[in-house]
C-alpha cells in the first residue's frame, strides 16, 4: 500500500506502507520512519518522491546543486545519527541500507553527507560513539562551542 498522497506522481521503488510508518518519535525528534521488515546492508530501501526545489526547507533532501527534493511525507521524516543504518544516494534518490536493519528501528541517516547547509542547525544527540556533536551540513562552520 501507497504511504505517498495521490497529488504526487507513483514512482518505481517508492516506500510501502508494509515496509515503513512515520510515527511520533518524541518532543526533541519529531516524527520519523519506523522500519517494519528487515532489511540486508546493500539493499534498497525506497527511492525518494517529492517536489523540485531550488531552496531548502525543514523536509527537502539535497539531490544537486540549488536542487532538493521536498518530501515532507516519508524522505524528509528520516531522522540524523553521526552512525546512521541507511545513505541517500542523491541522483538515483534512493536511500540503500548501511547495515542490517531490523524492524522497530527508526530510519536514520548522515545530514552532513547530503546537505551543504542545513535549514536549521542543530546539536546533535544521536549517541553514536562518533558524534560530531553539531550537525549544519558538510559546508557550514560549526560554532566553536560545539566542539568543545
Amino acid at each position: 500500500m501507497r504511504i505517498y498522497p495521490r497529488h504526487l506522481p507513483v514512482i518505481a521503488d517508492e516506500p510501502q506502507a508494509e515496509e515503513f510508518r512515520v510515527i511520533d518519535v518524541d518532543d526533541h525528534r519529531g516524527q520519523g520512519v519506523e522500519v517494519l521488515r528487515r532489511f540486508a546492508a546493500g539493499e534498497l530501501l525506497f527511492r525518494m518522491n517529492g517536489v523540485l526545489r531550488d531552496y531548502v526547507t525543514q523536509y527537502t533532501l539535497q539531490v544537486g546543486p540549488n536542487e532538493h527534493l521536498d518530501d515532507p511525507y516519508v524522505g524528509g521524516k528520516v531522522l540524523h545519527c553521526c552512525d546512521p543504518n541507511s545513505m541517500l544516494e542523491p541522483r538515483t534518490r534512493c536511500y540503500i541500507a548501511v547495515r542490517d536493519i531490523e524492524p522497530g528501528e527508526l530510519l536514520t541517516m548522515d545530514y552532513d553527507l547530503t546537505e551543504d547547509y542545513l535549514f536549521k542547525a542543530f546539536e546533535c544527540r544521536c549517541g553514536a560513539d562518533n558524534c560530531r556533536g553539531y550537525v549544519a551540513g558538510r559546508l557550514a562552520e560549526v560554532p566553536a562551542v560545539a566542539n568543545a
